[in-house]
């Protein structure tokens, strides 16, 4: 009998934990017979009272309710649904209500059988019956519900698409996103560069007439960009702004584009009013104002999509570049010394080349253009793409992507200013464009389409094909006629003169998957003389009698990548284009080569540029970086040299810090063979209400301080939530009386005071996935689902809750009122009949999400004698310790008044309650 003693505390703890470890509901596989518990097992070592254990007797039970499962439909996950889960005659689990409406939302084809077809969306289903083969399986400990369904009753679609059912054109909200970044310069190369005899701008400029002998003046450059609008339904405004003031104090507000647009799903497309510029795959991309329709790519799964560009360049002091499509600025910002690359371009056409200004510290600037050109993508057999747009040109004075020579005369200039402004209905007309291309057969693709203004008429048909084992291929002809006037000298028409000419466009893109090669682009694009774009049309309207404009002859673009095994990848990229009636060529060639060995990293980066008529520019840098720290520091050393043999050498310190990396930090040193000696330091801040940049470079003869804040301000009908900066599609995260909660992948985002935050930068059409840090949620926080999964439409708002419980995690003693520990294995459930703890050996009990005071119901049978209550209530304590004790007994109905006392009372007495 000792020996049997001796043990039974550990066969107490064993039969404890197999006991709470089926206290969840779950299903299981039914049984043929029903399994017997022996109860007497459990009074082993004591006295205490048995439970019903009936329940288990045919494994975990499922008990019917409502739960929040995440369901996966043939391995993939389809997202959270809250399932209801019914008794059903002769089963001894809840089975899942399956309805026709969910079914059909995560995929399942329900016209197809007769069992689905002709029922209401929200009434349950058999599934096993519906569909032969279909498996359902529940797993409660995950709360997982798997279906499986045979791969012929399944919708078809794409890999990776997502039925539209599910997009959340969100809430309606207005917005704000801005950018704003200040330098302040000086220094002797600055002062060099000024205009003695210009108005100063502003009080920070310095007035050097009062002054000649000044030196060391002191200049001031800022970008601003804002972008605002509002979401109401399915309609989404928004308004770009930029504000550019030079280093002499000249500003200039512009007035980007303006919007108005929505989704029309049915179509795949977007419809567009306002500014925008149209689509760039078959003619070049231009700006409009007006109206357009057309395909939006991304409803399309991944498996359709195209690529981005990428800019890559060299900064050899903390530099300002600056990006421009069609004359507008786009892009700006800072960027530490060495090679960057600028890869989150805000959206604004699907071509057009870029021009890349990369303005250093100590006023130097290096221009050149970076192609950006999206290839006809193949289509699918039986798919569409189509664009039609109908508007105004919109075009920016002096700004072509033409070469004009030729300078006309100074005596000349006032009679072409005011002739000019007489032609504005030539240069910016109205136009009409429409494309449309279709997947046909045996890899066949065709597209064609026609453009036409007053003055310009285009029309354009290709073929495309996949050539599987010799890459992908495709062929177009434009033809193109312009009319412009022939003038005499300023001011005066002889006529009109025509031009007509063809243009064919080789296109070309290979993966070699075994060599890891992969060639992204090639084109090549033979024009004849008389050949004009509609741009190139509508910058001869404008020019003098002694100016040229040289039309594109021929243009070839490449671009290869190639990864060598271990020793790192290769790219290589290469322009050119060459003019009619001029020797004049534009190159732009780019080389590099990354790798490690061992814990080093280097890099080798060139490029060689020549625009227009100027002389070429071209650098060589490598670089070779060392981690510190466990990886959240890198030491790195670099060295450039240019065409002119100058060369310069840096050191620097480049890390992160805080927990989530939110802080990073940069201090460089550098020597010029020129400049000298020079540094810089910088760091940037990514907090929940925005991202701050500062940096300080200094050198010979220059210093420079720069000040950078981008963020976001969001209003909604319950009010105002500053955020980082916002980008297109963001979620409004709700959490509940949690404050400063982090959400994991989201580098600063937190809750504020009221438990709102702000999550920019989501995927449109696609799903994302948001899941709260729990360690943020503190002692008395529980949440039901710490994530959950959007499908944002395009510049939507969507809001995602998360059902919080703020309460305290308590330790119960819990016996009858005859002092008796209640019974092994009872249930407790709070005031809404929720489950929140089960007992264990001694009376004792675990519960989450306990209110300063309450009453809790213990059940360990179905009669009315087996279940009983418990009230309490928690004494007032300035720190209360994380799981505070109590000590109560539990009363049935009869007595449940007197017992409330003897709970208060016991509590005050037990340790920590």
């Amino acid at each position: 009998m000792s020996q049997v003693l001796s043990i039974a505390p550990f066969r107490r703890t064993l039969c404890a934990a197999a006991i709470m470890a089926i206290g969840v509901p779950a299903m299981a596989q039914q049984q043929v017979a029903g399994m017997r518990f022996e109860e007497e097992f459990l009074a082993i070592g004591g006295n205490q009272p048995r439970a019903d254990l009936s329940i288990f007797a045919f494994g975990n039970r499922v008990l019917p309710g409502t739960y929040a499962v995440e369901v996966t439909v043939n391995g993939q996950a389809v997202g959270r649904s809250t399932i209801r889960f019914q008794d059903v005659p002769g089963k001894a689990d809840a089975v899942p209500c399956l309805t026709r409406g969910a079914l059909n939302t995560w995929g399942v084809n329900v016209e197809a059988f007769a069992a689905l077809a002709g029922v209401a969306d929200d009434a349950c289903v058999d599934l096993v019956e519906s569909i032969p083969e279909a498996t359902v399986s529940y797993d409660a400990g995950q709360l997982a519900l798997s279906l499986g369904i045979p791969q012929a009753a399944m919708k078809r679609s794409a890999r990776g698409a997502i039925d539209p059912v599910r997009w959340d054109k969100g809430i309606t909200a207005a917005m704000l996103d801005y950018q704003l970044n200040f330098a302040r310069q000086g220094g002797e190369h600055q002062s060099e560069r000024l205009n003695p005899f210009a108005t100063p701008q502003s009080v920070f400029d310095a007035n050097l007439l009062s002054n000649r002998v000044q030196r060391d003046a002191q200049r001031n450059t800022m970008f601003a960009g804002l972008r605002g609008g509002f979401n109401m339904g399915d309609w989404r405004f928004r308004h770009y702004s930029t504000y550019n003031r030079d280093s002499n104090g000249n500003g200039r507000w512009q007035a980007v584009t303006t919007t108005l647009q929505r989704d029309l799903p049915s179509i795949q497309g977007q419809l567009q009013i306002g500014d925008g510029t149209t689509p760039g795959n078959f003619f070049d991309s231009v700006s409009f104002r007006g109206v357009q329709i057309g395909t939006d790519e991304a409803m399309l799964p991944d498996s359709q999509q195209g690529y981005a560009p990428t800019i890559r360049g060299i900064a050899q002091t903390n530099a300002r570049v600056t990006v421009r499509q069609g004359g507008y600025v786009i892009y700006s910002s800072f960027v530490a010394p060495g090679p960057f690359v600028i890869d989150d371009l805000y959206p604004t056409s699907s071509s057009g080349d870029l021009e890349v200004t990369v303005t250093e510290a100590d006023g130097r600037e290096s221009k050149y253009i970076q192609a950006f050109s999206a290839v006809p993508t193949l289509l699918r057999e039986g798919t569409w793409r189509y664009s039609a747009t109908l508007g105004k040109y919109r075009s920016v004075f002096g700004h072509s992507t033409s070469y004009v020579g030729n300078a006309y005369l100074p005596d000349l200039r006032t009679s072409w200013t005011q002739w000019q402004q007489s032609q504005s209905a030539r240069t910016e007309p109205a136009f009409v464009q429409a494309t449309l291309a279709r997947g046909l057969g045996d890899d066949y693709t065709v597209y064609g389409g026609f453009m036409a203004s007053s003055r310009y008429q285009s029309l354009l048909a290709g073929v495309g094909r996949n050539l599987r084992a010799f890459g992908a291929l495709s062929i177009d002809l434009s033809t193109a006629r312009t009319t412009t006037p022939a003038r005499l000298f300023a001011g005066i028409d002889g006529g009109d003169a025509t031009y007509s000419g063809q243009s064919v466009r080789f296109l070309y893109a290979k993966s070699f998957v075994d060599s890891g090669t992969n060639f992204r682009v090639a084109g090549y694009r033979y024009s004849t003389s008389g050949y004009r774009t509609f741009e190139e049309a509508m910058d001869m309207q404008a020019l003098q009698p002694s100016e040229t404009l040289h039309s594109r002859r021929n243009e070839l673009r490449f671009e290869v990548a190639q990864q060598i095994g271990d020793w790192g990848s290769l790219f290589a990229s290469a322009r050119q284009q060459s003019y009619w009636d001029t020797r004049t060529k534009d190159r732009l060639v780019q080389f590099g080569w990354s790798g490690n060995y061992k814990q080093f990293g280097y890099n080798v980066f060139y490029n060689r540029s020549v625009y227009q008529d100027r002389r070429a520019t071209s650098q060589l840098m490598f670089t070779l970086s060392i981690p510190l720290g466990g990886g959240n520091a890198n030491a790195q050393y670099s060295v450039s040299r240019d065409r002119e043999g100058r060369s310069t050498q840096q050191v620097g310190l480049y890390g992160a810090v805080l927990e989530d990396r939110r802080l990073n930090y940069s201090v460089t040193a550098s020597h010029a063979s020129e400049q000298g000696g020079g540094g810089s330091i910088g760091a940037g801040y990514l907090a929940p209400m925005g991202r701050f940049d500062i940096g300080h470079s200094q050198g010979r003869g220059y210093r420079q301080t720069t000040f950078g804040m981008a963020g976001g301000l969001l209003v909604y009908g319950g009010g105002v939530t500053w955020s980082q900066p916002l980008g297109e599609t963001v979620a409004l995260a709700l959490v509940p009386q949690a404050r400063g909660v982090g959400f994991d992948s989201r580098v600063g985002v937190m809750t504020d005071r009221t438990g709102l935050a702000v999550i920019p930068n989501l995927s449109p059409y696609r799903l994302n996935r948001l899941a709260l840090r729990t360690q943020d949620l503190g002692e008395t926080m529980e949440v039901k689902s710490a994530a959950t999964e959007l499908v944002p439409t395009r510049g939507a708002v969507v809001l995602a809750k998360f059902e919080t419980s703020v309460g305290y995690r308590l330790m119960l003693t819990l016996s009858d009122r005859d002092g008796r520990p209640l019974p092994f294995g009872a249930r407790i459930e709070n005031e809404a009949a929720q489950e929140v703890g089960i007992v264990g050996p001694d009376g004792r009990a675990y519960v989450t999400g306990a209110g300063q005071s309450g009453r809790l119901a213990v059940r360990w049978g179905t009669r009315a004698t087996d279940q009983c209550t418990v009230d309490y209530r928690l004494p007032d304590e300035a720190k209360p310790p994380p799981i505070r004790e109590f000590v109560g007994r539990c009363a049935v109905a009869a007595d449940a008044v007197s017992s409330k006392g003897q709970g208060t009372e016991a509590g005050r007495r037990a340790p920590g309650g």
